[in-house]
């Protein structure tokens, strides 16, 4: 009897395991793969249909199919894009012959199969196909399951048979998972694994995701778990995401959201909201395997860029939103995280050691033994969740404090950039180089990327985004043990948590203007046609209102362009607000348009008419100047840019600066204060002591105490530039003191004279704008004098300092110059810069300083400027034995050009003035100068700020300008950067600038014509009326009218700088003794 009841259960056996054939067979093309066959499954759809699935399933290593009764374990492996299960089935096969010997899985007791899911792409391949037959899906003739392109990684249903569609692929996935349950087929199986690399991985996770519960359907003891390697995305379970979204409407559809849902498989479970699939993912038990080495990205959409820039990205801020658990081994919905050596590979990260132990070796038995998470050191805080007791240490991540500064985070850059000033693109690059830069100049974060970038900030723009730390993966370019970002992120430091500013809008009034919506232009012609401007660095919307204030619209675009005009173009309609998402040049917070796209405002009624401001000139001695009058109600941006300001209570005078800030320097408490314009931030300046700069940023209205680098940031600017006490005096003619306390004396046509301070004028031209319409001022500046305590940075960049021995040192905060280094000894300490100028001012041949940290670097020549956070001085000149006398003959004029010179470069010229400041070593100088100071006589260079400072080049004709010129066939980049090239026909100097292009202002056709080299394309522009700029991309010539930002591209560039135009009229006499 007993045999014959073995007889009878082993026949049940072979019953059950055929019924797993009951399938058609389908022609097909698959390979053969040794220790497996292709076996046919019968899958059902919701309305009894019977259909095939077409499967590779393993054998027990000897060619036999496996005795149900003996298998513990069953693997549903699921191929990737390439739809090849055969792969992935031999794969598999490999890496369960490589499991240790004693540990229990076997051929016998692991049932493994490889379901094959086919498209439109495999016909005749993977199923047969009518080619003659109707259009329609009529050549499907088989009952072959097939999908839709990639729709079957995502629970898609069925494309073919014909109008037979109603099975998913997780159908497919839950009637294979229930087959493994049916305990009566296979009494000993203890767990079963879903698993799947690359896009099998996204299927498994998504379906992890939204997967039916089958807990009814299976034994108590059957565990199942879902093994995620290396998915190019993750189905991300809230609305949320780390990145940026704006620009990827579809972000959170189904596939990378659950909006949008598609499949008919879940859609009850989805509609009940993210938090219930939330809850059905936290149910199931997680096998994450990462491959350390897969850096790469297949995205073909938008949307997996908002959860990371790659692979390894996305799997760590994945982690880091919905963070694994597990409560112990034994917990069903226990999750785990392995780090595998390994690359994109499917083969390998299934045989490591970590791949073997889930997909075989894990509660083979039903003891529901688990390794613990695999690999040490680990890679995050929080990715061990079910702990190895023996690793307790994670991954370094960047620590200690730098110039006040600790670690913040990894950070986007995306556009906008997330840092609004770069201090430096260089190969020295480290954390204490850029943070050390930083905060010299004044702010509280630094960021830096692609390994030599260093940008500085207060604050992040909107669009930056924490992201988990993996995402910053390169070195610095100055210490290879110290991570410095990575393309598109930062590594920020900060003195305290960085803020994130604000989102930028469009706000509902502007200046009596109604927003109206994003409008399309030139959908055919302009919208709005009366008048325009274009700003590169200062447009506002509130500049562009006060600059339409006579009309009924306005409307920027592009950033930088605004339009003025009484009615809008038929044609040119209301759009989708989200199109106009550019920010304007002058105001990042603010939305100006896109590419055709207006940011549109209307005054309400009929366009109103703007007071204009009224010009008054007044007469005056020989001698003195006449300038301008305007009130202050007339002080705005960019109208006022470049001009002076005069508060009448007082008389300071103040330098507007539209669309500059200054870096650091803020006052305490109260600060910002509330200003309704500019003249009004500038009164609250004005009444405080102390207070030299102001940075107007919306109403908010901020007070500084010094003038730092000059930062071009969106807000409006004004610094204190003259300090007038007003007194009864008689009429004077202006005058200059001699001695170490310097003053200025200003005459009037009335009878006022204001004393001022030796706070030195911009260099660059202006007008001087004053509240009272009756005063015109006419300024001699003399120069100031200091003791070395003085000398540091930045307080002092861009001064002269002179030494005991009369040498004149030009301070050059941030600056460093490459090569030149003298012999030892060298890198002396230095307590001081003034002290590492006092030891090379004691060295023969040496002419310049670097000093880093303490440690002072002498230089026998002065090589390229490098920004990179360093202290510098170079030599400017040597005393002569007699004062020197600069006097123009009454027949010569002089010509002055105000356009500024390179900010960090040398144009040679044997004569050349700069406005600056001099400080003296000696405690009791004597130094009498005007307010343009020749320091050129020992050398042959045009000096020009390290910063973006404008220089004015003047020329007389009493003294030869003899810049370095270069013929046609000598201009060549990179020999030829940062060097003055003449046209040799009109004597017009252009600023040679390799790889720099200059944004806008591109001339009207004939544009972009042939030029053979960059001294052909830069005669084109010499020959062109209003051409000031080129750049050469290619053999492509481009001519520009305006200069606009400097944009480092690859083109060769070269720019106007002087003008060899000449007048002749009485000319005064200015002296200089030092």
């Amino acid at each position: 009897m007993a045999i014959y009841l073995q007889l009878l259960l082993l026949a049940f056996s072979w019953l059950a395991a055929g019924q797993q054939y009951l399938g058609n067979t389908i022609t097909n093309s698959l390979p053969s793969v040794p220790g497996s066959e292709i076996a046919y499954w019968k899958i059902t759809d919701k309305k009894n249909r019977n259909f095939t699935l077409i499967n590779y399933f393993s054998n027990d290593g000897n060619g036999n199919r496996l005795a149900t009764g003996n298998v513990k374990r069953a693997v549903v492996v699921l191929h990737g894009l390439g739809r090849d299960p055969g792969t992935y089935m031999s794969n598999m096969l490999s890496a369960l012959s490589q499991v240790p010997s004693g540990t229990g899985p076997t051929f016998k007791n692991t049932q493994i199969i490889a379901p094959y899911f086919p498209n439109g792409d495999d016909k005749n391949y993977g199923y047969p196909w009518n080619t003659s037959a109707p259009a329609g899906g009529y050549g499907s003739y088989s009952d072959a399951l097939v999908w839709q392109g990639s729709g079957w990684a995502s629970g898609e249903n069925n494309q073919y048979p014909r109008l037979q569609i109603a099975t998913s692929s997780y159908d497919v996935l839950d009637q294979i998972i229930k087959y493994f349950g049916n305990s009566t087929r296979y009494p000993n199986l203890n767990q079963v694994v879903v698993a799947g690399h690359s896009l099998g991985a996204q299927m498994t996770q998504r379906y992890a995701a939204v997967g039916n519960s089958l807990t009814s359907s299976l034994p108590s003891k059957l565990r199942v778990t879902y093994w995620v390697g290396n998915p190019n995305s993750f189905v991300w379970l809230n609305s949320s995401r780390p990145i940026d979204t704006s620009s990827c409407s579809t972000y959170d559809d189904w596939r990378d959201g659950l909006s949008n849902y598609s499949p008919t498989y879940g859609a009850t479970l989805v509609a009940k909201g993210n938090a219930a699939v939330l809850a059905n993912y936290n149910s199931r038990s997680i096998i994450y395997a990462r491959g350390l080495q897969d850096l790469g990205d297949d995205s073909s959409g938008c949307e997996p860029g908002t959860t990371g820039v790659n692979r390894n990205e996305r799997f760590f801020n994945f982690i880091n939103w919905f963070p694994p658990q597990c409560a112990s081994a034994s917990d069903s919905a226990c999750d785990t995280i392995d780090y595998i050596n390994s690359g994109h590979d499917a083969g390998a990260m299934f045989a490591s050691q970590a791949g073997l132990a889930r997909l075989f070796i894990d509660n083979l038995n039903g003891d529901y033994s688990r390794a613990t998470d695999f690999y040490c050191p680990r890679q995050a805080v929080g990715d061990n969740p079910l702990p190895n007791p023996t690793c307790t240490s994670i991954v370094p991540q960047p620590s200690g404090t730098y110039s006040g500064m600790t670690y913040a985070g990894c950070y986007t850059d995306q556009s906008p950039q997330s840092f609004k000033y770069m201090a430096y693109d260089n190969s020295s690059n480290s954390v204490e180089f850029c943070t050390h830069t930083c905060a010299t100049l004044g702010y509280s974060v630094a960021g830096m990327e692609y390994s030599s970038q260093c940008f500085c900030g207060n604050g992040l723009t909107a669009k930056a985004s924490k992201i988990a730390n993996q995402g910053c993966s390169s070195a610095c370019a100055g210490n290879s043990s110290e991570v410095c970002g990575t393309n598109f992120r930062l590594s920020v430091w900060s003195n305290g948590t960085p803020t994130i500013l604000a989102q930028p809008s469009a706000p509902a009034t502007i200046n009596g203007y109604t927003y109206q919506g994003c409008y399309l232009d030139n959908n055919p012609s302009r919208a709005l046609t009366v008048t325009s401007y274009t700003s590169t660095s200062s447009m506002t919307l509130e500049s562009c209102a006060s600059f339409c204030a006579s009309y009924k619209y306005f409307g920027v675009e592009y950033s930088q362009e605004c339009y003025c005009g009484n009615s809008i173009t038929s044609g040119d309609t209301n759009t989708t607000a989200s199109d106009c998402s550019m920010t304007c040049t002058g105001n990042s917070l603010e939305l100006c348009g896109a590419g055709n796209r207006l940011t549109l405002y209307a005054r309400n009624g009929t366009a109103g008419v703007a007071s204009s401001s009224t010009s008054t000139v007044t007469s005056s001695p020989a001698g003195v100047s006449t300038t301008s009058a305007i009130s202050s109600t007339s002080v705005s941006c960019p109208a006022s840019d470049g001009t002076t300001y005069t508060v009448t209570s007082t008389g300071n005078q103040y330098l507007i600066e539209c669309g500059i800030d200054h870096a650091g320097g803020d006052m305490p408490s109260p600060n910002p204060q509330n200003a309704v314009d500019l003249a009004a931030c500038i009164a609250i300046c004005d009444a405080r002591s102390g207070c030299v700069d102001v940075s107007l940023s919306a109403n908010a209205c901020y007070l500084k105490s010094a003038v730092g680098a000059a930062v071009s940031n969106n807000v409006y600017g004004a610094r204190l530039v003259v300090a007038a006490t007003i007194t009864s005096t008689t009429t004077s003619i202006p005058t200059t003191s001699t001695g170490s306390s310097s003053s200025t004396t200003f005459s009037t046509s009335d009878s006022t004279t204001i004393s001022s301070s030796s706070i030195s004028l911009p260099t660059s031209s202006s007008t001087v704008i004053s509240s009272s319409s009756s005063t015109s001022l006419s300024t001699t500046s003399t120069l100031a004098a200091a003791t070395p305590s003085v000398v540091s940075c930045p307080a002092s960049n861009n001064t002269v300092y002179i030494f005991t021995s009369g040498n004149q040192y030009l301070i050059e905060c941030g600056v460093d110059h490459s090569g030149g280094d003298m012999s030892s000894p060298n890198g002396q300490y230095a307590s001081g810069l003034s002290s590492c100028i006092a030891q090379c001012d004691a060295r023969a041949g040496c002419v310049d300083v670097s000093l880093s940290g303490s440690a002072c670097y002498l230089k026998s020549s002065v090589g390229a400027a490098v920004s990179n956070g360093v202290f510098g001085a170079r030599l400017l000149s040597v005393p002569s034995s007699s004062a020197t006398s600069l006097t123009s003959s009454t027949s010569s004029s002089i010509s002055m050009s105000s356009v500024p010179l390179p900010s960090t470069s040398e144009s040679a010229s044997s004569s050349s003035a700069i406005s600056t400041t001099l400080i003296s070593s000696s405690s009791t100088p004597s130094i009498t100068s005007s307010s343009s100071t020749d320091l050129s006589s020992s050398i042959s260079s045009s000096l020009t700020s390290s910063t973006s400072e404008p220089t004015t080049l003047i020329s007389t004709s009493t003294s030869t300008s003899t810049s370095a010129t270069a013929s046609a066939t000598l201009v060549s980049c990179p020999s030829s950067n940062n060097t003055i090239y003449t046209a040799p026909a009109t004597g017009n100097q252009y600023y040679i600038e390799c790889g720099i292009d200059h944004a806008g202002g591109d001339m009207s056709s004939p544009n972009g014509k042939y030029a053979a080299s960059l001294a052909a394309c830069i005669l084109q522009c010499d020959a062109r009326s209003g051409c000031i700029d080129v750049s050469l991309s290619g053999s492509a010539c481009y001519l520009k009218k305006t200069l606009g930002a400097a944009i480092r591209n690859g083109v060769l560039g070269a720019r106007l700088v002087t003008s060899s135009t000449t007048s002749t009229a009485p000319q005064s006499t200015a002296t200089t003794t030092v």
